[in-house]
């Protein structure tokens, strides 16, 4: 559990969203859950950002309010994304609050662009899947190829001198986090930090389906 919270946010966001209630209580992070959690926090002012991989494939099952608001490089399944389509999304309907979803492969490439999102004063939620590097591809072939440096991520903030992060492992911390996230006005980056091997369902089907092709 995060210390040092304001349980009222909890209780004020479940007001708000009833959907929002501590169903989950108490276990380690995964795809499935965090995918689940969040599929009852969204509403309808908010918009889903994914970027490619298990922030698109997870997010494949999300129930969303409004019939255009999610976005995803799905054609091209170009990395790097979903952090800078984030701030044209919201500069071109400022009502909507962008939930970003993205791996850390994909942040290590725009994700710095968070400083232009603090410049505009933008305060989208970025949702982090932090699994040490390329899950997609290690189901497929794994090996050193699919690892990436480690950045100590939530020190992002630090460096911009602007926003809030945090680092989730269980279910309770990602509760109590997207109820700050909620009240916050500046944006705010959620830090996900997931086994390498886990995936949701739908990706675990995709890669399945093409290792035998690849390692041919």
């Amino acid at each position: 559990m995060l210390s040092g919270i304001d349980k009222k946010l909890i209780y004020n966001l479940s007001q708000k969203n009833r959907n929002f209630i501590n169903k989950i209580s108490n276990k380690k992070i995964t795809v499935d859950l965090l995918f689940q959690i969040l599929n009852d926090f969204i509403n309808e002012n908010n918009m889903v950002i994914a970027d490619v991989g298990d922030s698109l494939f997870g997010g494949l099952d999300l129930y969303i309010r409004r019939g255009t608001e999610f976005l995803s490089p799905a054609f091209y399944l170009s990395m790097g994304f979903a952090i800078p389509a984030s701030m044209g999304a919201q500069l071109a309907n400022p009502y909507l609050r962008p939930i970003v979803v993205v791996g850390d492969g994909a942040f290590q490439m725009t994700g710095m662009e968070l400083s232009t999102v603090a410049k505009e004063k933008l305060n989208p939620i970025v949702i982090l899947l932090n699994n040490d590097g390329y899950r997609t591809e290690r189901t497929m072939l794994d090996g050193t190829f699919n690892d990436i440096p480690q950045w100590n991520y939530t020190k992002i903030i630090n460096l911009i001198g602007k926003g809030k992060s945090f680092l989730v492992k269980t279910t309770d911390d990602f509760y109590e986090v997207l109820a700050i996230a909620e009240q916050n006005s500046e944006y705010t980056l959620i830090e996900i930090k997931l086994d390498k091997f886990d995936a949701s369902k739908a990706l675990k089907r995709i890669t399945e389906s093409f290792r035998t092709k690849v390692r041919q």
